[in-house]
């Protein structure tokens, strides 16, 4: 059962690395990455906007351009 009153005051809202301003999606994705690049990608400053701009890239132009 879960806990009906649980304590919620440590938790924080996400502050975005970017500047973008789309809406996110409530999901998160997840992906195993080769060792490598896992590394390299860990190495960022700001990982997450970076993934999320190539991901997005990457979707409109493989996936969404036959669309249009």
């Amino acid at each position: 059962m879960p806990n009906p009153n649980p304590k919620t005051e440590y938790l924080k809202p996400v502050i975005r690395q970017d500047s973008t301003t789309d809406q996110l999606a409530t999901t998160n994705t997840a992906v195993r990455l080769p060792i490598d690049i896992d590394t390299a990608v860990r190495s960022l400053p700001n990982r997450s906007a970076w993934l999320r701009r190539v991901i997005t890239e990457a979707a409109r132009r493989e996936l969404l351009a036959d669309s249009k």
